[in-house]
């Protein structure tokens, strides 16, 4: 077992001291976090199946089809055989859980779950919420930089020429 050397525990102490002497405004300077834009999907989806009441709220499922991402650094397809798992709580608020596949250009297959929440089906809301959290599992290689950040998605209509029935997805960094 390695010995600890005091000096070194004290000269790093002595950092974090520090950093936490900084003034609240140069914390909320190097801690606000930003967004790069990583790419739109545009996902066809089959019909949605109804499940039914369980004790946890109403459960659908949409089976994913396909479709198509691009943006500044990948691009490529969603594959068939995903779905997007829905479950409507009692207060309306419907969480999102999609589980699919998508292949870059490059041949590269990409896993991504994508969970999210949504006040879409709440009557009345102020406004309308729409956020997910999308995650990846790509191999070791040119697209691994999604494997090592946190990543924010929105949820929207497709646009006017987009097969029906789709839905468009955008996904950014927070950097």
């Amino acid at each position: 077992m390695a010995m600890i050397d005091r000096r070194h525990v004290l000269t790093g102490l002595g950092g974090v001291i520090a950093a936490s002497a900084l003034p609240a405004r140069a914390w909320a300077a190097t801690d606000a976090p930003g967004l790069d834009f990583v790419y739109e999907a545009i996902v066809t989806l089959e019909p949605t199946q109804e499940f039914g009441p369980t004790p946890l709220g109403t459960r659908r499922r949409i089976p994913i089809t396909g479709g198509t991402f691009a943006g500044p650094r990948i691009r490529g397809a969603v594959l068939a055989g995903g779905a997007d798992w829905q479950l409507q709580r009692a207060d309306n608020w419907m969480v999102i859980e999609a589980d699919y596949m998508m292949r870059t250009d490059d041949g590269t297959p990409i896993h991504v779950r994508n969970v999210g929440l949504t006040n879409s089906r709440v009557s009345g809301a102020p406004s309308r919420y729409l956020r997910t959290v999308p995650s990846f599992e790509a191999p070791t290689g040119p697209h691994d930089w999604l494997n090592q950040a946190i990543f924010i998605g929105t949820l929207g209509p497709p646009p006017d020429d987009a097969p029906k029935p789709s839905v468009r997805i955008r996904v950014y960094r927070v950097t």
